[in-house]
């Protein structure tokens, strides 16, 4: 399956709540049912620890993917502490790839995945409901939920009521060239060459600020500024990596460009990266879920989620 389908989907997808519960069997929503049970001995993900390491290959591209690290390697769980026999996620289902539903109302996503791992992480039983985004904060400070896995942003209004946890996913901008080109873009190098930029973005922006002598043209969306770059008219596009990614793999793209250089990460441009909350004041949900991602990082599950949603990388 080509993933930029995923927001695609997103056109499909129901505002209808879909739950699933991790308990003691395997996922039993062929028919899409509205609940998901998995056994802790049966992972989703195939087996093997090298997705933790750096430059593992991706099953469906010969060149080597670079999986990202995001834990400090701290759990911040006590080795005397008990993980919660429980964790009840929420989450929104319009977050493709992250969380979405398929043509057959299937709740589907790399936060499922990663809810699911995380709970065979702690061997606690696990459930995800889906309620209306801007309901998310409250369910969790109100006690009717555990933790929200939503993409959910730190901000002052939120901080008040939530703790995040160690973060799991970045978005870097990346600079994509033709397929032919050896361009290196550094501040540097860039120099009188026109970059593709979406007008009014933070990529527009963080290309401004760093690299001074590069030429932005902008363009009105991401759809113009990438023929822009099929066609030659400029010399590279820089924008957010995963989207980029997901259009390198399609057949619009036809293999015209590949990704230069390396990930560029700004907070202060771009987005801090996905965590995820509890309620304030939680530490033992908050620290089991650290250990969990922790867990997932060490052993390598992270890294096989990460390629199975992201088989280009954008790292």
């Amino acid at each position: 399956m080509r993933f930029p389908v995923f927001f695609i989907l997103l056109i499909l997808c129901s505002a209808q709540p879909l739950i699933f519960a991790a308990s003691n069997a395997m996922a039993q929503n062929a028919n899409g049912s509205d609940s998901w049970e998995v056994s802790q001995s049966s992972p989703l993900l195939g087996g093997g620890n090298s997705g933790s390491e750096i430059g593992v290959k991706s099953r469906s591209d010969p060149s080597s993917v670079v999986i990202p690290l995001f834990s400090g390697g701290q759990s911040g769980l006590a080795t005397t502490g008990k993980a919660p026999e429980r964790i009840r996620f929420i989450a929104a289902d319009n977050f493709p790839p992250f969380i979405f539903r398929d043509s057959e109302e299937r709740l589907m996503g790399y936060n499922v995945d990663l809810a699911r791992e995380i709970c065979q992480s702690l061997k606690a039983a696990c459930s995800l409901k889906i309620i209306p985004f801007n309901h998310l904060a409250n369910t969790v400070f109100n006690g009717e939920a555990d933790a929200v896995i939503a993409g959910m942003s730190m901000t002052p209004e939120t901080l008040e009521k939530l703790s995040f946890s160690q973060i799991y996913m970045r978005f870097p901008g990346r600079f994509v060239v033709g397929r032919n080109s050896t361009l290196e873009p550094l501040p540097e190098t860039l120099g009188g060459k026109r970059i593709a930029v979406v007008e009014g973005s933070r990529h527009e922006a963080f290309l401004e600020r760093f690299f001074t002598d590069a030429v932005a043209v902008p363009f009105e969306n991401e759809e113009l500024a990438r023929n822009a770059l099929s066609r030659s008219n400029v010399d590279a596009l820089f924008g957010d990596g995963m989207r980029l990614s997901f259009w390198l793999d399609t057949r619009t793209a036809d293999g015209c460009c590949k990704f230069a250089g390396g990930p560029w990460l700004d907070p202060s441009y771009f987005s801090g990266g996905l965590a995820i909350a509890t309620k304030a004041g939680n530490t033992k949900m908050l620290n089991a879920i650290n250990l969990g991602l922790t867990r997932l990082q060490s052993n390598g599950r992270l890294g096989e989620l990460y390629l199975r949603y992201f088989p280009r990388g954008f790292f």
